[in-house]
């Protein structure tokens, strides 16, 4: 049976670094082997209303000569939507504010509520989220002081989109972690004008450590992973 790594080609699109309101280009690696690629794009902390874009590019060399941007082959994350890790800041929050999760709407009462979607602090609104009944299907809460943590029970099988309403205080709401990919063929590449290389750019709004790892697969050739340790 083929191992994973003998199928995939694992390489570094970009090196984990703070973005800040800027972009960032990783290095351009060679299809000539290969007639797939897929660039994922792990996005760290991103304020409200900030975006993080991964885009494909294609040179004719790897030292990114004509480099220009492959039509269509982008994505773009919008912070607290469809994200993977989000928090709840509910230090100024106040009673009528409230904390929509996944469609679900949460008010701040006097007290807290689940079968009423209420709740009165970081511990209630936990309390409601993880509701069997009234809380959020796939998503599990978890405070610590004023804020509250959303994630995923289990990992990488719901996103979460978050907002907050702030009616009378201020409700912050903000992305940890999301992720994105695009996924190229090496028909999409303009081959007849010899552009055989491809690399990730990363370009974002807000002020995050982003990160892009590069798959290439349907090799012609054995593949050889060039890493510093590995165990399979």
């Amino acid at each position: 049976m083929q191992k994973l790594c003998e199928a995939v080609k694992v390489d570094m699109g970009l090196v984990g670094q703070t973005i800040s309101a800027t972009n960032a280009t990783g290095r351009y690696y060679s299809m000539a082997k290969y007639r797939k690629a897929l660039f994922v794009m792990v996005v760290g902390a991103l304020a409200a209303t900030k975006t993080c874009k991964v885009e494909v590019l294609q040179a004719t060399d790897g030292a990114a000569s004509d480099a220009k941007a492959i039509s269509g082959k982008s994505a773009i994350i919008t912070a607290n939507t469809k994200v993977i890790e989000a928090t709840v800041a509910l230090a100024s929050a106040a009673n009528t504010d409230t904390v929509t999760i996944n469609g679900l709407k949460y008010t701040m009462a006097a007290a807290t509520d689940a079968t009423a979607r209420e709740f009165a602090d970081a511990a209630g609104l936990v309390t409601c989220v993880n509701n069997a009944t009234y809380g959020v299907t796939g998503v599990t809460a978890s405070a610590s002081s004023t804020t509250v943590t959303l994630k995923s029970t289990n990992a990488g099988e719901v996103y979460i989109t978050v907002a907050g309403g702030s009616v009378a205080g201020t409700v912050t709401v903000a992305t940890t972690k999301a992720i994105a990919y695009v996924e190229v063929d090496a028909s999409e590449m303009d081959t007849d004008d010899d552009f055989t290389h491809i690399a990730a750019k990363v370009t974002s709004t807000g002020a995050g450590i982003d990160g892009v790892v590069l798959l290439r697969g349907n090799s012609r050739f054995n593949i050889e992973q060039i890493v510093g340790a590995s165990a399979a």
